[in-house]
């Protein structure tokens, strides 16, 4: 203790409380409290650490851990933990939702009001299991790359982290009665916490590498240590990533976007590049013209993608193109494919087909080059050589847009005008040529009579030079002279053909002393991989072969192998071709990396979204891969047939899901399942193809769905499935419930409480979208809670959004938006902002504004969406915004574009087969013609559009009573009076607060025509006030018009004044220029005639011709 001079005692300096950040401080005892202790640091934990206590002591009831304390030692700890530069180092999976979520823990900490011990000791075992992360990713054999096993316990972690998220939420609620009637479901979330934290720990080897320090000193030491080693690791990835192979990333055409949406790599230029100066002089001329095509062809290994990539990197094409893309075709094979390939490395978002958004984002660039490398491997097949000469010519119709593409063969593709004069295809090289690339690889230590006689074995074909090139420069050239004059006898005889000599120089590469026998089994392998295979997948694939990145050495010595721009090791085809035919592939590594694929897909489809992005690019950078290597096993009596059956439904889900329609694996697998007999993989396989059935249109879905239902009854996923199918395609609402109550009475027996709360959504959506809202706010609740307390926050986002629906169509308008702004905030912490959840989420907070009458603010969030889906993805978000865009523009006014986005929303549909989105169409379109005037066309479409949608969809049927219902927007002769009166019905029914509210006014309007003004204006006066409740601008300022109408008709100018100039500044907010022009020409005559001291019986005269001009309108 110190004191002062006068000797009182002086308050301690306060201890770093971050030097806790490591290790077990609970553990430590000796704590001195200061009751009169400095402002400075009341309500602080000092602490010593003196005296082991016992585990039993950490957190009894006096415990002095309070969770501020534990909030405060964690926050120093998170701040040290690095979790975002890990994430910004590797971007590994689940790092960025595991650092949202702790970071959401911290905060929600301060406000915990119960059960402080149970929340502090869980908050305090968390960060062992960070620095265990860390270790991980620092002490993996491919650093920073985690095999997919480990990742799948990284996600059971960052669910754990989730349940910990929700029981920590739940004691910020004050409210005992709740907590107690919530006591049950509370210990099973706290005892679902303990175990997930006790498996993670035990996972990641906490258990037995306890990270325990003996004093604060050793603990700021070792997190110091730790954190200059990852920075340490980052700068030196960075650097090996900026110098490798001379390869530039580019980062898209739009800086402002994201990095990470476009996947552009810039092959390096070639170091050793001979013989094609006449060729590189042609294209640079011809790059020149106007909207220059050019097509490099020859054959194998004839050397056109090192033409292509010269000429990518000539110091002419970096000036004249802004923009320049080099896509691999190799691994495509549809031209939806192809247009995803370009679609991944121009940046745009995946979709179904972004054939169309790829020629609208060349066409708003400047001058780009694109360039097509091996594009014969999808224009070959027949099959799909008519639609890629199609996209070709869709490409090239832009004219700022210069194409050049590589094919093997001496054919161009038709449907494209290739630029005069044509390029021949490529030949071997000449003497010189030869002689030189030779020279450049072995650093000119031969005599050129020898490599004279070396190049005679090649023909000059660029391959077959490169290659032996590198064996001579690796074990000499008299021994390989040496080695070929007893080879070469046998292909005497059948002449010296290229592929002769390639054979040949690839045998020769073969029987290097470098070559073992696990090298050849390893290039076995990559002889099917088209995609290659990076250090990680070689490594984590688990092959049978001892040190295989050795073998990886040897390949690469001796150029059978390369690593391409990517630094993934891969073969050129035809070394691939020969491997094939000459030595026999294991099937024992097919099947790991098989194993290794479906770990992968698998983990996809269990955390869709969750941050996978890492997995996502590491699916993508093997699809040609993974059709290969499921081909191997697709045969009736493979040995595994079921397991790859089940992968090639995981891949076509990935497919589906992320915009590349069907994998052509899928049409192999329906001869396969007649001898297959397992019940679970054919019901797994009737289950994704009808979730594939936008890409499927021709297929009998109702076969299926009995085939199904009959056969397996038993097991509810296809149930599901089936009930979604006929809520979208049949519009018959009974046989959807039927399958839900079934498959919920099905996820109940089994205690599935992941199916459970997704079978509530989709009962609370089906009774929302019929107009049950309060039944479906029942299930949504339900299935908000049930979702809360297990933990799942990506369904309990979707819970609640489906509730935001109920509450808005109830006219519960500000619960809606809180329950909208939780449910985005759920979506952050799980890493899925700006997915299609997220996308709803938005579209919905439009329809409040809309709803509102608040159609600036409405359109902007509607433009937002339409623009932010050029792939395509979110079709029928996007479909109903353009309507909605084109409603809010002729209720303003502004009918110049309407038809153009009616169009766009019903191509969008037509496209997509969705037929409530057309009856959409149908809707605004007859809105827009009951604007025109066209009153005979708009009434026999809202009539139309009402019958279609009866009974289906409760939103379309109020809005056609609510057209239909306004008697004003009508001439006399063409309404008849019962249409309010069936819309007030129907908004009763419904208890659509709002619908019911508008129906009042239109009801006071049918007693204005029958003269009864009393009986409307007390209609528009409860009216008013319910409209005023929920902020409705334009219906509260028609109100008031037609209120302070029939106060001036009464003589009370003063009060209908006071009416018109409250309505005035609503009709601003909503827009409607037309009514503020109206009362200020009202308020105009009134001021003149009694500036004028007009009779004050002239006043409702003037009034009335004011009020019949308004009306009139059209």
């Amino acid at each position: 203790m110190r004191r002062n001079e006068a000797g009182a005692d002086l308050p301690l300096r306060q201890p770093d409380i971050s030097a806790a950040c490591f290790g077990n401080f609970h553990r430590y005892r000796k704590v001195w409290r200061w009751t009169n202790m400095h402002p400075f640091y009341r309500g602080t934990t000092v602490m010593f650490m003196v005296t082991p206590v016992a585990p039993a002591e950490r957190y009894s009831a006096g415990s002095i851990f309070s969770c501020n304390s534990i909030n405060h030692i964690l926050r120093s700890q998170f701040d040290s933990w690095n979790g975002r530069e890990l994430n910004d180092a590797f971007g590994p999976p689940f790092i960025q939702i595991i650092y949202n979520t702790i970071e959401g823990l911290i905060n929600m900490a301060r406000n915990v009001k119960r059960n402080k011990d149970e929340c502090a000791e869980l908050m305090e075992k968390i960060h062992q299991v960070l620095y265990a992360i860390i270790n991980l990713h620092l002490k993996s054999e491919v650093v920073g790359s985690l095999p997919p096993a480990i990742l799948h316990d990284l996600g059971k972690f960052m669910e754990t982290l989730h349940k910990i998220y929700a029981f920590i939420d739940a004691q910020q609620e004050g409210n005992k009665i709740k907590q107690l009637f919530r006591n049950n479901e509370m210990q099973t979330l706290l005892k679902n916490c303990h175990e997930g934290l006790k498996q993670a720990m035990h996972i990641f080897y906490i258990t037995t590498q306890p990270a325990v320090f003996n004093d604060i000193g050793e603990m700021k030491k070792g997190t110091k240590a730790m954190h200059e080693q990852l920075l340490q690791l980052i700068q030196t990835l960075s650097d090996t990533s900026t110098s490798s192979d001379g390869s530039s990333v580019y980062l898209g055409a739009d800086d402002s976007r994201n990095s990470s949406n476009s996947f552009s790599m810039l092959p390096s230029k070639p170091k050793i590049f001979h013989g094609r100066e006449s060729e590189l002089d042609s294209i640079m001329k011809i790059l020149t013209q106007q909207s220059p095509r050019i097509a490099i062809l020859g054959g194998g290994g004839m050397g056109k993608t090192s033409l292509a990539r010269t000429v990518l990197h000539h110091p002419d094409t970096s000036a004249k193109f802004e923009h320049r893309f080099f896509v691999s075709a190799e691994t495509a094979s549809t031209s939806i494919e192809l247009a995803a390939l370009i679609g991944l490395h121009i940046g745009l978002s995946p979709g179904e087909d972004l054939t169309k958004p790829i020629v609208q984002h060349f066409s708003r660039k400047p001058f780009c080059l694109l360039i097509l490398d091996n594009l014969e491997t999808v224009w070959e097949p027949m099959q799909s050589r008519g639609e890629i000469e199609e996209f070709l010519s869709l490409l090239t119709d832009v004219e700022h847009l210069a194409v050049i593409i590589t094919m093997r063969g001496a054919e161009r593709p038709a449907k494209v005008h290739w630029t005069r004069p044509f390029l021949l295809p490529l030949g071997p090289l000449s003497d010189t040529a030869a002689q030189q690339t030779i020279l450049d690889i072995t650093d000119n230590l031969y005599e050129m009579e020898d490599i004279d006689q070396l190049l005679k074995f090649t023909d000059n074909l660029p391959l077959a030079v490169n290659l032996i090139a590198h064996l001579v420069d690796y074990e000499g050239l008299h021994n390989v002279l040496a080695r070929w004059e007893t080879e070469k006898t046998s292909l005497l005889s059948i002449g010296y053909d290229r592929k002769s000599n390639l054979d040949a120089s690839i045998k020769l590469s073969l029987s290097s002393p470098r070559i073992t026998s696990d090298s050849k089994e390893l290039l076995s392998l990559l002889s099917i991989l088209p995609d290659g295979l990076s250090d990680a997948e070689l490594v984590q694939s688990n092959l049978p072969l001892p040190n295989i990145l050795s073998c990886k050495t040897a390949l690469l010595a001796t150029s059978l192998a390369y690593q391409d721009s990517n630094r993934r090791l891969r073969s050129l085809m035809p070394v691939r071709e020969h491997i094939q035919k000459f030595l026999p592939l294991s099937l024992d590594l097919v099947q790991c990396l098989c194993k290794m694929f479906y770990s992968l897909l698998e983990l996809y489809q269990k955390y869709d979204g969750e941050q996978l992005g890492p997995v996502i690019h590491q699916i993508t950078l093997n699809l040609a891969n993974l059709h290969e290597v499921l081909k191997q096993g697709l045969y009736t009596c493979a040995p595994n047939l079921g397991a790859t059956i089940c992968t090639i439904l995981s891949l076509n889900s990935f497919y589906r899901l992320t915009g590349r329609g069907l994998t052509a694996l899928m049409e192999c697998i329906q001869p396969m399942l007649c001898g297959l007999d397992d019940g679970q993989v054919e019901i797994r396989f009737i289950t994704e193809v009808l979730r594939s059935h936008n890409y499927c249109p021709a297929l009998d879905r109702r076969q299926l769905i009995t085939q199904a239902i009959q056969s397996f009854e038993h097991i509810n996923y296809p149930l599901l499935e089936s009930g979604t199918y006929f809520l979208r395609y049949t519009l018959d609402v009974t046989q959807p419930m039927h399958f839900y109550n079934k498959a919920l009475k099905l996820a109940n027996m089994c205690a599935d409480s992941y199916q459970q709360c997704g079978i509530l959504i989709q009962i609370a959506l089906l009774k929302w979208s019929t107009g049950d809202y309060c039944t479906a706010q029942v299930h949504a609740t339900e299935a908000q809670r049930r979702t809360h307390f297990s933990a799942n926050l990506y369904q309990e986002a979707g819970a609640l959004w489906v509730g935001s629906q109920c509450s808005r169509s109830l006219g519960c308008f500000q619960q809606s938006i809180d329950q909208l702004k939780r449910s985005r905030t759920i979506l952050g912490i799980c890493g899925l902002v700006g997915g299609a959840l997220d996308n709803r989420i938005t579209f919905s907070q439009g329809e409040i504004h809309h709803l509102k009458s608040e159609y600036a603010q409405a359109r902007s969030i509607y433009s937002q969406i339409v623009e932010g889906n050029s792939s395509g993805q979110n079709a029928h978000t996007s479909a109903l915004s353009l309507l909605n865009i084109a409603q809010i523009d002729t209720i303003c006014g502004d009918t110049r574009d309407v038809y153009h986005k009616l169009n766009q929303a019903r191509n969008l549909y037509s496209s997509h087969s969705f037929p409530i989105g057309l009856i959409y169409c149908s809707l605004i379109e007859a809105d827009i013609k009951l604007e025109e005037g066209n009153f005979d066309v708009a009434m026999v479409e809202f009539q139309r559009c009402l019958r279609s949608a009866w009974g289906t969809d409760s939103e379309i049927e109020s809005l056609c009573l609510e057209k239909l219902a306004n008697i004003r927007a009508w001439p006399t002769s063409k309404m008849p009076n019962r249409w309010p009166v069936i819309y007030c019905g129907h908004a009763y029914k419904l208890k659509e607060k709002l619908a019911l509210h508008k129906a009042l006014i239109f009801l006071g309007d049918d007693f204005i025509t029958n003269e009864d003004e009393e009986t409307a204006a007390n209609l528009y006066t409860v009216a008013l006030e319910g409209l005023t409740h929920m902020d409705i601008h334009w219906s509260r300022a028609q109100c008031m018009i037609r209120l302070g109408d029939l106060a001036e008709g009464q003589g009370h100018t003063s009060k209908a004044i006071s009416f018109w100039m409250a309505a005035r500044p609503l009709f601003e907010q909503a827009m409607q220029a037309k009514d503020v022009a109206q009362i200020d020409a009202r308020l105009s005559v009134i001021e003149k005639a009694q500036q004028k001291a007009l009779p004050t019986f002239l006043m409702p005269l003037i009034s009335y011709g004011l009020r019949n001009i308004s009306t009139q309108g059209h």
